[in-house]
């Protein structure tokens, strides 16, 4: 079956609950449970079809954790939404995000991956 909207996908992740998507546009799509903002349109709303990510554009590569996900833009910056109890979206709080926020201090980031209540990066010196 064909999503409406995902024509030129370059890239997919997946969570628990919902999946990622980034075309050759760099821009994310989403879809699936949303009860913590992991879908990143700015709602808690389950999505049974791809909705675009608020505000992200020129994404190079994608992560999710079960409940959080996770973005590189070309400039190496990492961006991060949904649940965060454990400060795993890496913005100084414990907040949940519906929408991505900017990782602070991490810049040259060629790789990202998302656990449990965890991130990881890899920065383009290893």
């Amino acid at each position: 079956m064909l999503f409406s909207g995902l024509i030129g996908v370059v890239a997919i992740a997946d969570g628990s609950y919902h999946s990622l998507a980034v075309k050759s546009d760099g821009t994310v799509w989403a879809w699936g449970s949303n009860g913590q903002g992991q879908l990143g349109d700015g709602t808690t709303t389950n999505k049974t079809t791809p909705v675009k990510v608020s505000g992200l554009t020129g994404v190079v590569a994608i992560a999710c954790g079960p409940y959080h996900s996770l973005a590189v833009k070309s400039d190496g910056t990492v961006w991060a939404w949904g649940y965060n109890p454990s400060g795993m979206l890496g913005d100084g709080t414990t907040i949940n995000r519906t929408t991505p926020v900017r990782v602070s201090g991490l810049t040259d980031v060629v790789a990202i991956a998302g656990g449990s209540n965890h991130t990881l990066a890899v920065k383009s010196d290893g």
